[in-house]
């Protein structure tokens, strides 16, 4: 999903992620709790009474399908859960269902544990489970999640504690579907008799997650209590007020008054005033994100590989890295941060198989020697649109701007609305130079490259816009998409991205970290990229 262009492109460009033809071995699941060990307040044990923490926060529904957000999920993972949960090293474990299996290359058995509740405390049955899957696929529900659907045949109740999905072909990536919020599980009687005001506050969702919500007022906050219902060890935090304070500054205020305890959505670029405050502690982890530019090699001069490795080497990815996020983050060399490889590969073995690829260091002479090579010696003018929203892409412009100049390349950065930037990407139409980050709602290191280097993906509404195609690329990336071979499936991913290095298919940025705030009387012990995907508040949060 891309986030921070956290889902106003999360919306379009998450979906896109399952649309895919591939398969990946499930392992079994075993009984267990995603619940981590919490403390308490006043620093050694016990409740923690009340927090009020801080988001950025834009929508106005809380009915994840309608308003599928970063945002939304920080709230409602809270109170919400699907079949499996996202551990804190990533890997898929039980949550609703206590087990699961891939028995073939397309059927998935999920079985449920005993005596799960809503927190109304009404059982969860089956039938809630397969109603909340098969909705996403209801036209009538309009449901933004429905993509991840899209290659199941059926999905039916085979037991009194037992689900099938059957795919219509091997898809690696649907496993992941039941534990990100395309999976939160619903009551199915509610949304039925609520079709139209679910959501809103006067209907707030039901769910299985550890907390309840109990308020909703747009615009100023939402609150949750402890489900005394939920299946898993309960959280030591028995109330939570989130607020809505948009503005960055105001947030920052908040904080160092105490009116607040905590804060999601810290910008990088303002990590050290925020690391600043007396009594805060600012943690960052990897975000799995990337920010990147693409070419468009159906019109010159972008077909030239030549214009294309000069732009490589004219980006100064270490100088972004330390200017905009202030070190909190990677220069990228390839679109895949190593830890979208989890499960597949071990990080060392990635970062020794990214030694191996084709490198584009920061180097203008470089950068000249691939112009003078091309098709345009004595350079050229060009444009590239960047959203005002989202300001780290028009510095990652602006960066390449300032270096082309100096051999003769002109690029012309404009400022646009973010509806129009993202518009005009995926009408796919005069791409030529685009900005671009995105961020997963899962870590496979398929994802990525399937997106946005697969023939399949130039398109309307694709993400591939440099219009690359290369036979042996799509070759490796279906192979990739449909072995259940770990070890095969990272070969030809690497044999996939170093042909793409060589191609200049892309011109790779930076892969950011991301940032909450939390003041030192507590602890946040399993803050993970997908923090947005977990109950967050039963994941190693706890008094110190």
């Amino acid at each position: 999903m891309a986030r921070g262009l956290k889902r106003s492109v999360t919306a379009r460009m998450g979906a896109m992620a399952t649309v895919l033809t591939v398969v990946l071995a499930a392992c079994g699941g075993t009984p267990g709790t995603p619940g981590g060990s919490a403390a308490g307040s006043g620093g050694g044990g016990g409740e923690i009474d009340e927090l009020t923490w801080a988001m950025a926060g834009d929508f106005n529904n809380l009915f994840v399908p309608r308003s599928w957000s970063v945002a939304v999920g920080e709230i409602m993972s809270l109170a919400q859960e699907g079949l499996l949960a996202f551990g804190d090293d990533l890997s898929l474990e039980p949550a609703v269902a206590e087990s699961w299996e891939q028995t073939d290359d397309v059927t998935y058995v999920y079985t449920l544990r005993e005596g799960v509740k809503f927190s109304d405390g009404t059982d969860v049955t089956v039938d809630d489970v397969v109603f909340s899957m098969q909705m996403h696929s209801d036209e009538a529900v309009g449901s933004q999640l429905g993509a991840f659907y899209s290659g199941v045949s059926s999905i039916e109740a085979t037991g009194d504690r037992e689900i099938t999905v059957t795919l219509e072909e091997p898809n690696a990536q649907f496993q992941y579907t039941v534990a990100h919020m395309a999976g939160f599980i619903f009551k199915q009687s509610q949304l039925e008799e609520n079709p139209d005001d679910i959501g809103t506050p006067s209907v707030l969702p039901i769910g299985t997650g550890p907390y309840r919500v109990v308020e909703y007022r747009p615009d100023v906050s939402v609150t949750l209590e402890r489900n005394e219902h939920y299946w898993g060890e309960q959280p030591d935090v028995a109330r939570v007020e989130i607020r809505f304070i948009p503005d960055s500054q105001a947030r920052q205020l908040a904080l160092r008054s105490g009116e607040i305890d905590g804060s999601f959505d810290v910008p990088l670029g303002e990590i050290d005033t925020w690391d600043g405050i007396d009594g805060v502690n600012v943690l960052t982890t990897s975000s799995l994100g990337v920010y990147l530019l693409t070419m468009d090699q159906d019109t010159p001069p972008f077909d030239d590989v030549h214009v294309r490795r000069a732009f490589n080497y004219a980006l100064d990815r270490e100088g972004l890295v330390n200017a905009l996020l202030q070190g909190r983050g990677e220069p990228a060399t390839t679109i895949n941060p190593p830890g979208m490889w989890a499960g597949v590969q071990e990080e060392d073995e990635v970062r020794a198989a990214y030694e191996n690829l084709m490198a584009y260091p920061f180097d203008m002479e470089a950068a000249a020697s691939e112009l003078a090579q091309s098709s345009v010696p004595d350079g050229f003018e060009v444009s590239v649109q960047t959203p005002t929203g989202y300001p780290e892409l028009g510095q990652m412009a602006l960066n390449l701007s300032e270096n082309l100049r100096s051999i003769g390349v002109t690029l012309n950065v404009t400022e646009v609305d973010d509806n129009k930037w993202l518009n005009d990407y995926f009408a796919h139409e005069n791409l030529g130079l685009q900005v671009m980050s995105y961020f997963p709602d899962f870590a496979d290191p398929a994802n990525y490259p399937f997106l946005f280097l697969h023939s399949s993906n130039a398109v309307e509404n694709g993400l591939n816009g440099s219009n690359y195609r290369n036979d042996e690329v799509d070759a490796a990336i279906d192979l990739a998409l449909t072995e259940s071979d770990a070890a095969a499936r990272a070969e030809a991913l690497h044999e996939a991205l170093q042909i793409a290095a060589e191609d200049a298919a892309i011109v790779p940025g930076f892969w950011p970290d991301t940032a909450i705030a939390v003041k030192d009387e507590f602890a946040y012990e399993g803050f993970t990229a997908f923090f947005y995907n977990q109950p967050w508040l039963n994941r190693g949060f706890h008094a110190n």
